[in-house]
């Protein structure tokens, strides 16, 4: 498989996505013989979000487009469709992001040939490149290739560069993006980079796969490059199998030399005279199935829209009958659904989504991560968005009864738990379209793999007691304030619990949560005890302050206010004083310090838990 090709100096400004540009370095049209493009039919250009159905727009001048010259382009581009537009502005695209229309929308000829057409105004007459597999494309067609440099002054190696949250970045969010673009290639870095492209620079080169040491972002037990390096993945499938400057084998078999700089004609559906112009050697492309011109071989000069293209001599030729192949290509409009960056927001904090379930097993482990999320609600939201928090707190108790109730009767997911118990403040899934050649009536299913998970959620038992005490009333179940003391439990991350089996669940990326060794579990309850009072005091101690004045009650207004009035319909009143406040959050702490001086944790954490 060659993936890398000579650079040109032509490099022009595009955008992957409409709010993210990156600059590309475009390569040459491809002077080699190829297969011919065939015709897929019109396509509108444009919508709202999505401003190009074609992501790469040719720098080549749109004075003297045909056909031949824009398939050349996106030939040599490594791109599996080109698309016409509007008299002759040329575009390429591994996917068509736009809805295919009546073919007579497509009616403008192109200003290099008016034989041909050259879609209309926002719409594209789109054209296919044969040679590229028909297997319908997932994520886990992506194979490692491993570490790669980017640092060239050259330009990037992968010079598209795919609009990815950077906070819940990995991998799989990566080679999403760039396979929903058609992109064979795709490289993570800087741990919440993501870059897609058709061909790797020249001037990029493989090195040491230690080099690419970044955790990603949004999954620490993954690898997401460095700093001006990639981890680099590969989706041949994705790829032309004759790719511009391809030789075929030596056959005895009956050939055809195709130029680069002519087409093969759709099969007619009514004549059998097409046109073609003396500045070409072979037959060239006459326009899709004409709507009301009855001569193909009759020249006009009548459109006053473009200036007209240069006059060319026509002669009519007839051509003999042979054996056609498919000059249409089977296309299917297929909807892609991205998940939300936040699917829980409370205040300045943002849970990630949770990952979909089937069964209970699964299902706990989602609950785990989700309540393990609580004490990072309360130290980050801010106030009062930290009030909120005892509202996710109940909603992460919801989805545990979900498990324990729905899963146990055979069909569960986390759809189906969200109708019920849906999440607060999050941006809902986004959901695109995109048209992709059709896939085979008969696949296979890949062979199973069985490999050891690198994340395990943790066990949401609390390692660290939380302490009792009658004079302030507080004890298990029954915290200060209704603020629990953080999760200590096991290292979710593999790579890190081999070393390190305990882990402080303060902070949503768990990546950034403090672990410790196996004797530093008393460590860890110490610094559960001291967050405990932090959020005590920020929370529980302010509220009291500011409570009696309803302030933040009006501010937080009566979204899902149950819950909160559970916990904090007193605050600001008798016991529930400031100063009171203060005090006991100040006991609890030191009561917590006591009680977990000499933590055990037994056998807990000692083997991996998934």
């Amino acid at each position: 498989m060659s993936v890398s090709r000579s650079l040109v100096a032509a490099v022009a400004t595009l955008s992957f996505v409409a709010s993210t540009q990156a600059w590309n370095v475009e390569l040459p049209p491809c002077l080699d013989k190829f297969q011919p493009f065939v015709y897929s039919g019109c396509f509108q250009d444009g919508g709202p979000g999505n401003p190009n159905a074609l992501i790469f727009r040719s720098t080549l001048s749109s004075d003297n487009m045909t056909v031949e010259e824009c398939v050349a382009d996106c030939k040599g581009n490594g791109f599996r469709y080109a698309g016409l537009e509007y008299y002759g502005v040329c575009f390429c695209g591994g996917t068509v992001d736009g809805p295919q229309v009546d073919e007579s929308q497509c009616s403008f000829p192109c200003t290099g040939n008016k034989s041909e057409t050259c879609g209309g105004n926002n719409l594209l007459s789109v054209w296919q490149d044969p040679t590229f597999p028909t297997k319908q494309v997932t994520i886990g067609d992506y194979k490692a290739a491993g570490c790669y440099s980017d640092n060239s002054q050259q330009g990037r190696a992968l010079s598209w560069s795919a609009d990815v949250d950077s906070s819940t970045f990995t991998t799989e969010s990566c080679l999403t993006a760039c396979e929903a673009e058609g992109f064979p290639l795709a490289g993570t870095e800087f741990g919440g980079e993501c870059w897609c492209g058709n061909v790797l620079a020249n001037s990029t080169t493989k090195v040491d796969d230690s080099q690419c040491n970044f955790p990603c972002k949004g999954n620490s037990s993954e690898t997401c490059g460095g700093s001006g390096l990639l981890n680099l993945y590969i989706a041949t499938d994705l790829e032309s199998l004759e790719p511009c400057g391809w030789v075929p084998p030596s056959s005895s078999s009956t050939t055809t030399s195709v130029s680069t700089t002519s087409l093969p004609p759709p099969p007619p559906t009514s004549t059998t005279t097409p046109c073609t112009t003396t500045s070409v050697s072979t037959t060239s492309l006459p326009p899709p199935p004409p709507t009301s011109t009855t001569n193909p071989c009759e020249t006009t000069s009548t459109s006053t829209t473009p200036p007209p293209p240069p006059p060319t001599t026509t002669k009519c030729t007839t051509t003999s009958k042979s054996t056609s192949t498919t000059t249409t290509s089977s296309l299917c409009t297929v909807t892609v659904t991205t998940p939300p960056s936040c699917e829980y927001k409370c205040g300045d904090w943002c849970f990630p989504p949770l990952p979909d379930w089937s069964n209970e097993k699964d299902c706990l482990k989602a609950y785990s991560t989700c309540a393990a999320g609580v004490a990072s609600c309360f130290a980050q939201a801010g106030f009062p968005g930290a009030l909120q928090c005892f509202n996710f707190g109940q909603w992460c108790s919801g989805i545990q009864q979900y498990c324990s109730s729905t899963c146990l009767f055979g069909k569960c997911s986390k759809g189906d738990c969200w109708n019920h118990n849906p999440g607060q403040g999050g941006s809902p899934p986004k959901t695109s379209t995109t048209v992709i050649p059709c896939p085979p009536t008969t696949t296979t299913k890949p062979p199973a793999t069985s490999t050891k998970p690198s994340h395990c959620p943790p066990p949401p038992t609390n390692i660290c007691t939380q302490p009792s005490n009658s004079k302030y009333g507080y004890g298990p179940g029954n915290p200060v304030g209704g603020i629990s003391l953080p999760i200590v439990s096991c290292n979710d991350i593999y790579s890190d619990w081999r070393n390190n089996p305990f882990k402080l669940y303060i902070n949503q990326k768990s990546w950034n949560c403090p672990s410790y060794p196996p004797s530093g579990c008393g460590n860890a309850c110490s610094d559960a005890c001291k967050e405990q009072y932090t959020q005590c005091t920020n929370v529980y101690q302010k509220g009291c302050q500011d409570g009696s004045g309803f302030r933040w009650k009006r501010s937080e207004g009566a979204k899902r206010a149950l819950s909160i009035s559970q916990f904090t319909q007193n605050w600001g009143f008798g016991d529930n004083s400031p100063s009171n406040a203060a005090k006991k959050c100040q006991a609890q702490y030191q009561d917590c310090l006591a009680v977990n001086k000499n933590v055990n944790p037994k056998q807990q954490c000692k083997t991996w838990g998934c």
